[in-house]
């Protein structure tokens, strides 16, 4: 599988999925962002083949002095993008690492005022809502922060994300300057961790003592649970760039979303156990 990925490395014109501009975001689903991030999720890691190794050092050109990631030489630093990058270097088994700890430091200086995460760069539109942080870009950050040893100030600063993802379960409505929404498409398992849904939602707050003990997260993890069929994880909206694997086939079991289920289900078991 892994061959079949790195084989592919060139097919959007630049170097390990980058595009012919050096863009790393686009396309969409087979960037170099989301290869990465992909390859470490379904189990490689960066001493596994020396082609990752040096694809994690290209990504790193992309690194501002303070430790957030541009997109292009041209782009804007935005920290949806440099929190997927920190989180996929992460699942590829990259810690203690000075250039990542800048990153994180960069991350939790941006904080926005109701506890979330967002772009200060997007123009907001004429609605109130859109002058809140970012559900996904939220999602993103708390999910580079579990690879991380935090102190307990900074797992304060992070609850309060996870506080804002639990509102958002509750108000549905689209929010932040890029109107993610919790409707019908948030709801349709997806699998690999790419966009914001219910899939990744859960996931990630699993990971989080403030989630694990909330209402709201026990409501949206028994929607997840609905889905389950065996106790096996059936992907119904997979990014089309990774539909051919058979980890994210439409209506088939993936047996590695089916690990992360597993896994949501050891993480709640554990916190509750250590809070009785």
């Amino acid at each position: 599988m892994i061959e079949k990925i790195l084989q592919r490395q060139n097919d959007n014109g630049g170097q390990f999925w980058s595009r012919a501009d050096g863009d790393i975001h686009a396309p969409l689903g087979f960037s170099t962002i989301d290869t990465l991030s992909v390859l470490g999720e379904i189990g490689y890691s960066i001493n596994d083949n020396p082609q990752i190794g040096d694809a994690v050092d290209f990504i790193f050109s992309y690194q501002a002095t303070e430790g957030c990631f541009k997109y292009s030489p041209k782009s804007s630093k935005l920290p949806c993008l440099t929190a997927r990058i920190i989180a996929g270097l992460g699942r590829l088994g990259l810690k203690n690492d000075t250039r990542i700890e800048n990153s994180y430091k960069c991350m939790l200086g941006i904080q926005w005022n109701d506890g979330g995460w967002r772009c200060a760069t997007v123009k907001l539109g004429k609605s109130p809502l859109t002058d809140a942080s970012n559900p996904g870009t939220t999602l993103y950050i708390l999910d580079a922060f579990r690879f991380r040893e935090n102190s307990n100030d900074v797992i304060e600063k992070l609850n309060k994300g996870v506080d804002f993802l639990l509102q958002h379960w509750e108000i549905r409505q689209p929010v932040g300057p890029c109107n993610f929404g919790i409707g019908t498409t948030f709801m349709k398992v997806e699998y690999p961790f790419l966009r914001y849904n219910l899939f990744y939602y859960v996931y990630i707050l699993s990971f989080y003592d403030y989630a694990v003990k909330d209402k709201r997260f026990q409501e949206a993890y028994k929607q997840l649970g609905e889905k389950i069929r065996d106790d096996k994880l059936i992907p119904e909206n997979p990014h089309k760039a990774w539909r051919e694997f058979d980890f994210a086939k439409k209506g088939q079991v993936s047996e590695i979303g089916t690990n992360r289920w597993i896994e949501i289900k050891n993480n709640i078991e554990k916190k509750n156990n250590a809070s009785r």
